[in-house]
C-alpha cells in the first residue's frame, strides 16, 4: 500500500536501494505516483512498467498470502506473462523484500520514451558487482518494454563475467543482449529493429554507469 511518491522521496530507500530511487521519477507523472502504489505496480505486471524490472534486477522476493497460508515468491518467478503473475485468485501481495547490494556493487536505470512520463520504448535496470581486481563478478541486466514482462539478459550478463570496464566488453554485452536475449515486437510506437537498437544503446550506457559506480563503492 506504500505510495510510489513516498518511495521516491524516502531517504532510507535512497541510501539502501538506490536503484529503486533512480527509477521512480521515470514512472508516469507526479500525480500518478501520488496515487499509485509500489505493490500495485508489481501485482499489475505491466510489461512497460519500471518497478517489475527493477525488482528482478535486485533479486527481490514477494510475500503473498491467502486466508489460510502465505508463501515467498522470487521476483524472477513472479512475472509469468502479459499482465500475468504467479498470484492465485485468492492471494494478495503483502510484502516486498529487497536484499542489500553486495560490496563493490553499482547500479543504473535507463529508459527512452517519446516524452517524459510516457511509457518507455525500452528501459533497462542493471546491477554489477566487482571483485577485488575490478573485474565483473556478477551482473544482472533486465529490460522492460521488450516482451510480455521483465526480460533478463542472462547471456549478456554471462559475457561480462571476469571482464573489466572496457569498450569491447560493453559492446559485446550490448550485441549479445540485442541479438540473443530479447525478441521485441513492433507496434505503433516503435519497430522491433528500433527496439533492438535501443537495447544496444541502453545496455552500453547502463553498464558503463554501473561499472563506474561499483568501482567507487566500498
Amino acid at each position: 500500500m506504500t505510495r510510489e511518491s513516498q518511495v521516491e522521496h524516502d531517504p532510507l530507500i535512497a541510501a539502501r536501494v538506490p536503484l529503486v530511487r533512480e527509477a521512480m521519477p521515470h514512472i508516469a507523472h507526479p500525480q500518478i505516483r501520488n496515487r499509485g502504489t509500489f505493490g500495485g505496480c508489481i501485482a499489475h505486471a505491466d510489461p512497460a512498467a519500471e518497478l517489475p524490472a527493477v525488482c528482478v534486477a535486485l533479486n527481490a522476493r514477494f510475500r503473498v498470502r491467502n486466508p489460510a497460508a502465505e508463501r515467498w515468491v522470487p521476483a524472477g518467478e513472479f512475472f509469468v506473462g502479459f499482465f500475468t503473475t504467479a498470484l492465485q485468485p485468492d492471494e494478495l501481495l503483502v510484502e516486498i523484500a529487497l536484499p542489500p547490494l553486495p560490496p563493490r556493487s553499482g547500479w543504473s536505470f535507463q529508459e527512452i520514451a517519446r516524452r517524459h512520463g510516457d511509457y518507455a520504448l525500452v528501459g533497462v535496470a542493471a546491477v554489477v558487482t566487482l571483485d577485488g581486481g575490478h573485474r565483473c563478478q556478477q551482473a544482472r541486466v533486465v529490460f522492460l518494454s521488450v516482451g510480455d514482462g521483465p526480460v533478463e539478459a542472462r547471456q549478456a550478463a554471462e559475457v561480462l563475467i571476469g571482464q573489466t570496464l572496457t569498450a569491447e566488453a560493453l559492446r559485446a554485452a550490448a550485441e549479445t543482449a540485442a541479438s540473443a536475449d530479447v525478441d521485441p515486437s513492433s507496434d505503433i510506437h516503435a519497430s522491433a529493429d528500433y527496439r533492438r537498437h535501443l537495447v544496444k544503446v541502453l545496455t552500453r550506457r547502463s553498464l558503463k554507469q554501473a561499472f563506474e559506480r561499483a568501482s567507487s563503492a566500498r
